[in-house]
């Protein structure tokens, strides 16, 4: 299935090239026909790597009956028979909006050179440039320091230095100590009612953004642990961690008015959470060892918790051993229908743990080598062989995520090459091409998840779309960092207004998506606070830099002021937020002066 999913994301491959890789006497084989005629679409077959290169991950020429790179290695040449199977029409269409995006930002690299700036090999780039996708105008030299984007930087910035605000914020280290947990006076025995409500409550609410789980596994693991109690062993631990995800979490409702941080902690589905999570870690010593799917799950959903609870370091921590354990995962050498569906449920399990301990990774204060790895698999996750109706949306919204998430770190490995880049110019030109590839990435959304569809009070998308619209202005604040930053130190050149423009656009664009979910409780909340504040402390270094001043949009104060409400509603849940709100509390009170 692997193979074959991954047959369909290929661009480089063109329909002739398929039809030409086809012995001439093999019989054609008819395909099943779907059940669903009028929507079915016609399957794409694409050259498949040998065992070595997908092992590697690197490009096969398919020569038959050894490629050039086994040849090279001395390594034995082998390929796996191919799957003729169907995907329904919901996975092909899913495929093609791939497909699309992938072709449109392929068709760039055909005239790339064998090399890159300076004639370093693109192989030997610290970030792995060969696994990335170039465009020719990103291929030019400057001198240039990227400044990272996140808020300790911006408080550096010299429109800040009368006010003395970074001593004021809490440091997020990885050094952090754990928080020391008591025993809670609630026990983990559950009832039939009670488990079947937290496990659809999971499922509703927390499993629906990142689904690597099967469902029908979870209902097994339940049958299994009322017959025989709660053990110590992963099957328990995964049990554990989804009851406690599933007691704190809520459905998104726009504009909720949520629960304060001191009702939360009081209330009995915190308490039981935090019962079922320390029953979890109880059991996570054992899984260390081991490298299987059901142990990276584990670690994940505990890292999903913790950033539900507000405790981002903790969090950090469990996304990185989770990658751990997808680190060990083996492609299977065997086939059937198990061994390629286990390989598939490993690919969705790796994607969520990846890009969710990037995301993190990038907002803590990690200053290490690793912060800018940012190398990420070349295979998209292969979706279920049946989806249903419910879910399909659901594998758009995940493919998509990963799509966008594929584009910000293209944007992220170009301002952070560590040979720099070019000139003024020369770099605006590359906005425009991130620009279009982040258009199309836009264009190629279904219907359902498109910006501003569906009445938003009633459609069950709308969590979807609040969460890619975020992604997607990440995405944009990336392209237009640079420039923000070398117009607040006095540097601006070129016809950069119309860029900076975008850059503060996008500022008050992300706290007015962000609004209606200011006060909901989930996966991303901390990364809300943080990206918001962030956005908002630039609008007010704006507001003090004669370069930007005459710049900021309409409305910018508005959200500052709303920022900070969120803030104050959070401020209690972590020093760190509490931090956040005072650094934002006293800089509005300095414009009074």
């Amino acid at each position: 299935m692997e193979a074959t999913y991954q047959s369909q994301i290929q661009p480089e491959a063109s329909a002739s090239d398929m039809e030409s890789t086809t012995p001439p006497d093999k019989p054609s084989l008819q395909k099943r026909r779907h059940p669903r005629s009028a929507a079915t679409y016609p399957r794409k077959r694409a050259t498949q790597a040998c065992q070595t290169c997908r092992l590697r991950r690197t490009k096969c020429d398919n020569t038959r009956p050894s490629c050039a790179s086994c040849v090279r290695l001395g390594a034995e040449c082998s390929y796996q028979q191919p799957c003729f199977s169907t995907f329904d029409s919901a996975s092909l269409a899913i495929l093609k909006r791939i497909d699309d995006l992938e072709s449109l930002i392929q068709t760039k690299v055909n005239d790339l050179p064998p090399v890159g700036p300076s004639n370093v090999p693109l192989s030997t780039s610290p970030l792995s440039i060969s696994h990335e996708i170039w465009s020719p105008v990103l291929d030019q030299q400057t001198q240039w320091k990227p400044s990272f984007i996140n808020i300790e930087e911006v408080l550096r910035w010299p429109v800040f230095d009368d006010q003395e605000l970074e001593p004021r914020l809490y440091l997020i280290s990885p050094s952090e100590e754990n928080t020391s947990y008591q025993d809670l006076p609630i026990s983990v025995d559950l009832d039939l009612h009670a488990a079947d409500h937290l496990v659809h409550s999971f499922f509703n609410n927390v499993h629906i953004f990142n689904p690597t789980l099967k469902e029908e596994d979870i209902n097994e693991y339940v049958r299994t642990v009322r017959l025989n109690g709660i053990g110590w062993d992963a099957m328990s631990c995964l049990l554990l961690l989804i009851y406690a995800n599933g007691s704190i979490a809520t459905p998104f409702v726009r504009n909720g008015q949520g629960v304060s941080s001191s009702l939360f902690h009081q209330s009995t589905e915190f308490l039981q959470a935090e019962a079922y999570f320390l029953a979890a870690q109880k059991r996570m010593g054992m899984l260390l060892c081991r490298s299987g799917a059901i142990e990276a799950q584990c670690f994940f959903l505990a890292g999903v918790y913790l950033m539900t609870t507000l405790r981002s370091v903790e969090a950090w921590r469990m996304f990185v051993q989770a990658l751990a354990c997808c680190r060990g995962f083996s492609i299977p050498h065997t086939h059937g229908n198990r061994h390629e569906d286990a390989w598939d449920t490993k690919q969705r399990i790796y994607w969520t743990c990846l890009k969710s301990e990037l995301e993190l990774r990038l907002e803590l204060n990690l200053y290490q080598k690793n912060v800018l790895d940012l190398t990420y698999p070349t295979f998209f996750p292969s979706p279920p062989e049946e989806l249903k109706s419910k879910d399909e949306a659901a594998w758009y919204f995940y493919l998509a995520e990963i799509a966008l998430r594929r584009l910000e770190n293209r944007i992220l490995g170009y301002l952070y090459r560590p040979y720099a880049v070019d000139s003024q110019s020369n770099m605006e030109a590359v906005i425009l091409d991130f620009e279009e590839q982040a258009d199309a990435w836009l264009r190629s959304l279904p219907e359902a998840l498109a910006p501003d569809a569906g009445n938003p009070r009633t459609d069950q998308y709308e969590p979807f779309r609040f969460i890619l619209s975020g992604h997607f202005l990440d995405c944009q604040e990336t392209m237009y960092w640079h420039f923000l930053v070398e117009a607040v130190h006095g540097r601006a050149e070129g016809n950069s207004d119309i860029l900076l423009r975008k850059g503060l656009r996008v500022c008050v664009d992300r706290i007015q998506q962000n609004r209606t979910g200011f006060y909901h409780r989930h996966h991303g909340t901390w990364l809300m606070l943080r990206s918001c504040t962030r956005s908002a402390l630039v609008l007010l270094a704006a507001e003090r830099s004669v370069e930007l001043v005459h710049l900021l949009p309409l409305g910018w104060e508005a959200v500052v002021f709303d920022v900070c409400r969120m803030l104050e509603f959070w401020k209690d849940e972590s020093n760190d937020v509490m931090g956040l709100f005072t650094v934002v509390q006293t800089l509005l009170e300095a414009r009074g002066h």
